[in-house]
């Protein structure tokens, strides 16, 4: 009986180590862009009376690639999920300015393999905007009913 009882500790120890050999960062090793976009992402959500009505994955691209994306923009990718809502309804705006352009991502490009924390029935775009001066970028999402829902990214 101590025999097969000194066998399960060992086996649950040398499970434990084995489990724990992995770091936390040895995942990025695999895909440094998908590393980068985690950095440069994150995720709000627009809630009302303990409703969610949107979810909104944003990515500051110009920090991610900057060779790809130094074209004098300021350029997002932003993933948007609404429940129940039409996605029209919500207006994005860059320190309370107007996108200059908006380009829908398809599943099929590149881009979209590293989006970080993806959402798969969210829909994807690579959202411009003017350059501004400001170091500090606020994206600000609008709706006519919902509270207005804002995040901020440090222009580098």
């Amino acid at each position: 009986m101590n025999n097969i009882k000194k066998n399960i500790l060992i086996f649950g120890f040398t499970s434990v180590l084995i489990g724990c050999s992995q770091s936390a960062t040895s995942v990025f090793e695999k895909d440094a862009i998908y590393a980068q976009n985690v950095q440069y992402s994150k995720v709000i959500k627009s809630v009302e009376k303990e409703t969610i009505n949107g979810l909104f994955n944003i990515t500051y691209l110009n920090s991610t690639d900057k060779e790809q994306w130094n074209n004098n923009n300021q350029n997002f990718l932003v993933g948007t999920y609404v429940f129940d809502n039409n996605e029209d309804d919500f207006k994005i705006y860059l320190n309370d300015k107007k996108a200059i352009s908006s380009q829908i991502i398809k599943k099929d490009n590149p881009l979209y393999k590293n989006i970080a924390f993806r959402n798969d029935w969210a829909k994807y775009k690579i959202i411009s905007f003017s350059n501004v001066q400001n170091k500090t970028l606020t994206i600000k999402y609008t709706h006519p009913t919902f509270n207005t829902i804002s995040t901020t990214f440090t222009k580098e």
